[in-house]
């Protein structure tokens, strides 16, 4: 166990983050090593960082999941470690053409922090093929594996968001099928393949790759820490105010809920002009405004007074309070 540990390289964002103590965490056996005393808010799970805007200091235990590609079929499961890549994940399901997972190509970050948000994109969510989610409570030494209902997922939530248990997730079950219908519904996407008429699974998770590489920012290139804020969910009578001062505001249905639209954070953004603006350093990106980049040596004040600009621009205008998609530490 390292103490004062700077964390710069293990987040996205790349932002100097000193943490009290720092233990890196390869195995279940290292998650067993824990200490069996520690709070739930002494305690900060780390993966790859890519969803995460760190303080200056981290007043807590890093328990740093380390990147390690674990997978495995296990009772018609795919069962991965949390520190598996997600892509490489992907990947490896397309290879064996196991169908659920190709629309999240190119979603950075790790398995055991996928389920945190319910990661999602062009027209898939991670809960539509999740089966558990495998947990180590460290005060009681033990594993459980809780249920897709019993982690209450919706859009870019879950259980594990905000919660106030001891727990670690160590591994996920995943229900990957060679015989899962194609998800073309994100008019993007359709439009990419248009000239395959027969896609595939590993189709459909190059096109998804290019299509995110077209748009957004690789964070070993450009420090970034991917889309901020999350889509605003928005009743119909907000919508249909706002559709006639603003005509071209993009709309959507949300599954389940036939009373609510789902608009665009980053077409909101571009409205107020804050496609490409920078505080110092920090900024939002200049080809998508809704990714938040450091450019340099961006500080945390920057990118906090760059966030708070942005939503108070926002909710001033469109009456829409913007939510972090982001976890700030």
């Amino acid at each position: 166990m390292d103490s004062h540990h700077n964390l710069k390289q293990f987040n996205t964002l790349g932002l100097d983050s000193v943490c009290d103590r720092y233990v890196r965490i390869n195995s279940l056996s290292d998650l067993e090593a824990l200490p069996r005393d520690l709070k739930v808010s002494e305690v900060l799970v780390l993966a790859g960082g890519s969803n995460l805007l760190l303080s200056p200091e981290i007043n807590r235990l890093v328990a740093h999941i380390q990147p390690r590609n674990h997978i495995q079929l296990e009772d018609n499961l795919v069962v991965a470690w949390a520190g598996t890549s997600w892509h490489e994940l992907v990947v490896w399901a397309v290879s064996k053409q196991l169908g659920g997972i190709e629309n999240l190509a190119l979603i950075p970050g790790t398995v055991g922090a996928a389920p945190i948000q319910n990661i999602g994109a062009y027209g898939v969510e991670l809960k539509d093929v999740l089966v558990w989610v495998e947990v180590y409570n460290w005060q009681t030494g033990g594993y459980h594996r809780l249920s897709n209902e019993e982690c209450h997922f919706s859009y870019r939530h879950s259980l594990f968001r905000y919660h106030d248990q001891p727990w670690i997730i160590s591994r996920v079950g995943l229900d990957l099928r060679p015989n899962r219908p194609i998800n073309l519904s994100y008019p993007a996407l359709n439009q990419y393949l248009a000239d395959n008429k027969n896609p595939n699974y590993a189709d459909v998770a190059k096109a998804v790759t290019e299509i995110r590489q077209s748009k957004l920012p690789n964070p070993s290139q450009l420090a970034n820490a991917g889309s901020f804020f999350k889509n605003p969910i928005i009743n119909r009578n907000t919508a249909e105010r706002l559709e006639k001062k603003f005509k071209k505001i993009p709309l959507f249905p949300v599954p389940d809920k036939p009373d609510m639209l789902k608009t665009s954070a980053a077409w909101l953004l571009e409205k107020c002009h804050f496609k490409g603006k920078r505080n110092g350093d920090a900024g939002f990106y200049d080809k998508h405004a809704l990714i938040l980049v450091n450019y340099g040596q961006a500080s945390h004040r920057e990118l906090m007074e760059l966030i708070q600009s942005a939503k108070k621009t926002v909710k001033s205008k469109f009456g829409i309070t913007l939510e972090e998609e982001v976890r700030i530490v």
